[in-house]
Protein backbone atom coordinates (compact mmCIF):
# COMPACT_ATOMS: atom_id res chain seq x y z
CA UNK A 1 0.00 0.00 0.00
CA UNK A 2 1.75 3.23 -1.36
CA UNK A 3 -1.23 5.90 -0.79
CA UNK A 4 -2.40 7.54 2.52
CA UNK A 5 -5.92 9.74 3.48
CA UNK A 6 -4.95 11.41 6.39
CA UNK A 7 -7.98 12.75 8.56
CA UNK A 8 -7.43 16.05 9.67
CA UNK A 9 -7.49 15.28 13.08
CA UNK A 10 -4.10 13.44 12.74
CA UNK A 11 -2.60 17.18 11.48
CA UNK A 12 -3.90 18.62 14.49
CA UNK A 13 -2.23 15.79 16.93
CA UNK A 14 0.81 16.51 14.92
CA UNK A 15 0.73 20.11 15.78
CA UNK A 16 -0.27 19.76 19.49
CA UNK A 17 -3.49 21.22 19.12
CA UNK A 18 -5.53 18.51 20.16
CA UNK A 19 -6.22 18.53 24.19
CA UNK A 20 -7.07 15.15 24.45
CA UNK A 21 -3.94 13.60 22.60
CA UNK A 22 -1.39 11.64 25.46
CA UNK A 23 2.04 13.24 24.80
CA UNK A 24 2.84 10.05 23.26
CA UNK A 25 -0.13 10.12 20.72
CA UNK A 26 1.32 13.41 19.68
CA UNK A 27 5.11 12.00 19.34
CA UNK A 28 3.43 8.99 17.36
CA UNK A 29 1.44 11.26 15.00
CA UNK A 30 4.46 13.00 14.27
CA UNK A 31 6.55 10.35 13.81
CA UNK A 32 3.78 8.81 11.11
CA UNK A 33 3.31 11.79 9.20
CA UNK A 34 7.42 11.76 8.96
CA UNK A 35 7.55 8.51 7.28
CA UNK A 36 4.77 10.05 4.98
CA UNK A 37 6.95 12.81 4.22
CA UNK A 38 10.37 10.34 3.97
CA UNK A 39 8.29 7.57 1.75
CA UNK A 40 7.07 6.36 -0.74
CA UNK A 41 3.57 6.76 0.52
CA UNK A 42 1.42 9.86 -1.36
CA UNK A 43 -0.92 11.52 -0.17
CA UNK A 44 -4.50 11.49 -1.20
CA UNK A 45 -6.98 14.15 -2.11
CA UNK A 46 -9.80 14.94 -3.66
CA UNK A 47 -9.11 17.48 -6.49
CA UNK A 48 -12.06 20.17 -5.28
CA UNK A 49 -9.93 20.89 -2.13
CA UNK A 50 -12.14 19.63 0.07
CA UNK A 51 -9.86 18.09 2.49
CA UNK A 52 -6.57 20.74 1.45
CA UNK A 53 -9.38 23.52 2.43
CA UNK A 54 -10.20 22.08 6.03
CA UNK A 55 -6.24 21.17 6.22
CA UNK A 56 -5.32 24.92 5.41
CA UNK A 57 -7.83 26.17 8.39
CA UNK A 58 -5.46 24.97 10.94
CA UNK A 59 -2.06 26.20 8.81
CA UNK A 60 -0.32 28.87 10.79
CA UNK A 61 -2.30 28.18 14.01
CA UNK A 62 -0.78 29.22 16.99
CA UNK A 63 -3.25 27.75 19.52
CA UNK A 64 -1.66 24.76 20.03
CA UNK A 65 -1.70 23.19 23.75
CA UNK A 66 1.21 20.99 23.81
CA UNK A 67 4.73 21.83 22.69
CA UNK A 68 5.03 22.20 19.01
CA UNK A 69 7.64 20.97 16.82
CA UNK A 70 10.28 23.51 15.79
CA UNK A 71 11.10 21.58 12.57
CA UNK A 72 8.28 22.15 10.84
CA UNK A 73 5.24 20.05 10.12
CA UNK A 74 3.76 17.79 8.08
CA UNK A 75 1.33 20.78 7.17
CA UNK A 76 3.86 23.06 5.73
CA UNK A 77 5.38 20.05 3.51
CA UNK A 78 2.06 19.31 2.31
CA UNK A 79 1.09 22.91 1.01
CA UNK A 80 4.48 22.93 -0.52
CA UNK A 81 4.12 19.29 -2.04
CA UNK A 82 0.49 18.70 -2.84
CA UNK A 83 0.76 19.42 -6.89
CA UNK A 84 3.71 17.27 -6.82
CA UNK A 85 2.19 13.99 -8.28
CA UNK A 86 5.06 12.83 -6.63
CA UNK A 87 3.95 13.36 -3.47
CA UNK A 88 0.04 13.51 -3.74
CA UNK A 89 -2.88 12.05 -5.67
CA UNK A 90 -5.83 13.55 -6.36
CA UNK A 91 -9.14 11.75 -7.00
CA UNK A 92 -12.73 13.08 -8.07
CA UNK A 93 -15.48 12.56 -5.76
CA UNK A 94 -18.65 13.87 -6.28
CA UNK A 95 -21.01 15.76 -3.59
CA UNK A 96 -24.52 15.19 -3.01
CA UNK A 97 -27.58 17.19 -1.25
CA UNK A 98 -28.48 13.55 0.38
CA UNK A 99 -27.57 12.08 3.68
CA UNK A 100 -24.71 10.10 2.26
CA UNK A 101 -22.88 13.51 1.25
CA UNK A 102 -20.87 11.89 -1.57
CA UNK A 103 -21.98 9.38 -4.46
CA UNK A 104 -18.54 7.23 -3.32
CA UNK A 105 -19.52 7.28 0.44
CA UNK A 106 -20.31 3.24 1.04
CA UNK A 107 -24.68 2.72 1.16
CA UNK A 108 -24.59 1.08 3.90
CA UNK A 109 -26.94 1.64 6.39
CA UNK A 110 -24.02 0.88 9.32
CA UNK A 111 -22.86 4.30 8.42
CA UNK A 112 -26.22 6.04 8.90
CA UNK A 113 -24.70 8.12 12.21
CA UNK A 114 -21.12 8.29 10.92
CA UNK A 115 -20.14 11.87 10.68
CA UNK A 116 -20.70 13.86 7.21
CA UNK A 117 -17.72 16.14 7.63
CA UNK A 118 -15.19 12.71 7.51
CA UNK A 119 -17.66 11.18 4.64
CA UNK A 120 -14.79 13.16 1.95
CA UNK A 121 -11.53 11.37 3.60
CA UNK A 122 -14.39 7.64 2.84
CA UNK A 123 -14.66 8.73 -0.54
CA UNK A 124 -11.12 9.54 -1.40
CA UNK A 125 -10.31 6.16 -0.16
CA UNK A 126 -13.35 4.54 -1.87
CA UNK A 127 -12.35 5.95 -5.52
CA UNK A 128 -8.37 5.81 -5.03
CA UNK A 129 -9.09 2.25 -4.95
CA UNK A 130 -11.34 2.11 -7.84
CA UNK A 131 -9.05 4.01 -10.06
CA UNK A 132 -5.68 2.39 -9.11
CA UNK A 133 -6.83 -1.32 -8.08
CA UNK A 134 -5.07 -0.77 -4.72
CA UNK A 135 -6.42 0.29 -1.16
CA UNK A 136 -5.45 3.61 0.16
CA UNK A 137 -5.13 3.82 4.03
CA UNK A 138 -6.68 5.98 6.00
CA UNK A 139 -4.90 7.37 9.04
CA UNK A 140 -6.78 8.02 12.14
CA UNK A 141 -5.32 9.56 15.35
CA UNK A 142 -8.31 10.30 17.73
CA UNK A 143 -11.65 10.44 16.85
CA UNK A 144 -13.29 8.04 18.79
CA UNK A 145 -16.31 7.37 16.30
CA UNK A 146 -14.11 5.98 13.86
CA UNK A 147 -13.11 3.82 16.45
CA UNK A 148 -16.59 2.64 16.86
CA UNK A 149 -16.77 1.69 13.46
CA UNK A 150 -14.09 -0.19 12.69
CA UNK A 151 -16.37 -3.63 12.05
CA UNK A 152 -18.64 -1.54 9.61
CA UNK A 153 -15.23 -0.01 8.01
CA UNK A 154 -13.27 -3.81 7.74
CA UNK A 155 -17.06 -4.85 6.31
CA UNK A 156 -16.75 -2.23 3.61
CA UNK A 157 -13.16 -2.88 2.68
CA UNK A 158 -11.84 0.12 4.09
CA UNK A 159 -8.50 -0.03 6.04
CA UNK A 160 -7.80 2.19 8.76
CA UNK A 161 -4.52 2.80 10.58
CA UNK A 162 -5.34 4.03 14.02
CA UNK A 163 -2.04 5.54 15.13
CA UNK A 164 -2.89 5.63 18.63
CA UNK A 165 -4.75 3.08 19.76
CA UNK A 166 -4.60 3.37 23.67
CA UNK A 167 -5.85 6.47 23.37
CA UNK A 168 -8.42 6.32 20.70
CA UNK A 169 -9.82 3.41 22.80
CA UNK A 170 -9.68 5.45 26.08
CA UNK A 171 -12.02 8.09 24.43
CA UNK A 172 -14.06 5.55 22.96
CA UNK A 173 -14.76 3.71 26.03
CA UNK A 174 -14.68 7.32 27.83
CA UNK A 175 -17.77 8.60 25.57
CA UNK A 176 -19.64 5.18 25.38
CA UNK A 177 -20.14 5.56 29.40
CA UNK A 178 -21.82 9.01 29.35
Amino acid sequence: MNAVVIDTNVILVEKGISEQAWSECVAKCQDRLNQVIEGTEKVVIDDNWIILSEYLDYHEDGNSTTQTRTSGSFLDWFIRNHRNPEQCLKVTITPTQDRRGFDEFPDDSEFRDFDPDDRKFIAVAVVYEDVHQQKALLLQALDSQWYGFRETFIKNGLEIEFICEENIRYLYERRAQN
